[in-house]
């Protein structure tokens, strides 16, 4: 199966994707809330300086409009960048502070309101952007004569919008730390959240390499149920494994009885080919008892060793075919191991090594090397005439027989198909240097 990449990347993934957005529309909301906030403050600072103004003016129909004690004292800086001015509703200038001397003003700044009309809103002017506050005012002096007046403050916009550039520069600056903050708080997060399925996976690869039976860590509620099911499950298949083997040592021990009355009652001198049937049925029934009092039982994930069979198959195989003299030749390391029970193998390595001494001349080879992946490549070759390649695919189906060296039961290479299925392995045929057939298995290390 193939691996779609880690829990946690794709976590990290989503997060880089969501959190730029997130705070983005963080930083944009706490801009426009502050840029509100200071709008707000200059709009109030004006509307303080407007009634400064309003209280110390002195007016009358026969004096100008004096203002003479005003306590900002940007409104006496030349140039301050604060301005005032108090015009008649015919746009007629009265009076402006010293700060605005020199000062080139469009008409438009000046615009008339209503009576008693607050107004506050920006203005560019000349390029220049300022905030600009007008209030209509109607003066009445001590004849009870009313006079409309339009009071209009400029304040120029610079040191709003430096202290505005400053506040965002520390917010994206704060907003990127905090950002930098949360994913790496998210990684040891997930690092500590995921830590039960690392301590799983050490405990699956120690139940496969035989150190272990069962799943036995403490998990949080989400992962027992899937422990407690594995766990089952492997002691349904260890069940089922010692089920098959004493059903087949039963079946072979019911045979033992009717066989041994059926050779009683044949006479080997007048029906020899029976009596050699019987022999062999006596033979494999045999092995199969020991086959099933011999397995023991099996962890899941346990390796047997290779160089120890390989001998063994080869010391028992060289005294069946004494007469043959064959010359064994095993090339394995003494570290090598399969992932397969011994049983199986033993079945597996044996049928493979019997079929290539029958049809050997002299020689058998058997060669294991790694293969790409958690693989170990077995090839077992001889030096006889070989299978016929028209006859490969047959040589897999039960009750064929590629081989005319002696009698057998027809079941050819179909055993060792069985076991490779089960262990999900693969068998290859082809012809061997040595002028025979090459056997390759690819087997689970």
């Amino acid at each position: 199966m193939k691996a779609r990449g880690s829990i946690i990347r794709r976590l990290l993934g989503a997060s880089i994707l969501a959190l730029p957005l997130f705070l983005g529309i963080t930083g944009y909301a706490i801009d426009q809330a502050h840029t509100r906030s200071l709008i707000a403050a200059q709009e109030s600072q004006l509307q303080l300086q407007f009634y400064g103004i309003l209280g110390v003016m002195e007016w009358s129909n026969t004096q100008p409009i004096s203002v003479d004690r005003l306590r900002e004292p940007r409104f006496w800086q030349f140039r301050s960048g604060l301005y005032a001015f108090i015009h008649t509703r015919n746009g007629t200038l009265q009076w402006q502070s010293s700060s605005a001397n020199s000062l080139e003003v469009l008409q438009e700044a000046f615009s008339p309101t209503a009576a008693g009309e607050e107004v506050f809103d920006e203005i560019t002017l000349k390029d220049t952007a300022y905030f600009r506050y007008r209030y209509h005012v109607i003066w009445e002096d001590e004849t009870g004569v009313e006079y409309p007046l339009i009071f209009t403050l400029l304040e120029h916009q610079d040191a709003f919008r430096q202290e505005l550039l400053s506040f965002r520069k520390n917010i994206a600056l704060w907003l990127g730390l905090a950002a930098v903050v949360l994913l790496v708080m998210q990684v040891l997060v997930l690092r500590w959240g995921l830590r039960p399925l690392r301590d799983m996976s050490r405990e699956l690869r120690a139940l496969e390499a035989g150190e272990r039976e069962s799943l036995g860590g403490t998990y949080p509620l989400e992962l027992t149920g899937v422990t407690h099911n594995l766990n089952r499950l492997l002691e349904k298949e260890q069940q089922q494994r010692e089920r098959y083997r004493n059903t087949l040592g039963n079946l072979a021990h019911s045979l033992k009885t009717p066989l041994s009355v059926m050779r009683s009652a044949t006479n080997s001198e007048t029906d020899p080919q029976i009596t050699e049937q019987l022999d062999k049925m006596n033979n494999i029934i045999d092995y199969q008892l020991q086959r099933a009092v011999s397995a023991g039982p099996r962890r899941l994930g346990t390796k047997t060793p290779l160089k120890p069979m390989l001998e063994r198959l080869c010391q028992t195989l060289t005294k069946v075919y004494r007469d043959s003299n064959l010359d064994f030749a095993i090339d394995c390391a003494d570290t090598q191991a399969l992932a397969m029970d011994e049983q199986d193998l033993m079945e597996l390595l044996g049928n493979l090594i019997d079929n290539a001494c029958k049809a050997a001349e002299s020689r058998v080879a058997i060669n294991v090397s790694p293969l790409n992946g958690s693989k170990l490549e077995v090839s077992v070759e001889d030096d006889g005439p070989g299978f016929p390649e028209d006859k490969i695919d047959a040589l897999m189906e039960r009750g064929n027989r590629g081989d005319q060296y002696g009698s057998g039961q027809g079941l050819g290479l179909a055993v060792a198909v069985d076991i490779l299925n089960a262990y999900e392995a693969g068998m290859d045929i082809e012809r061997s240097v040595l002028g025979g057939a090459k056997v390759r298995l690819a087997l689970p290390a």
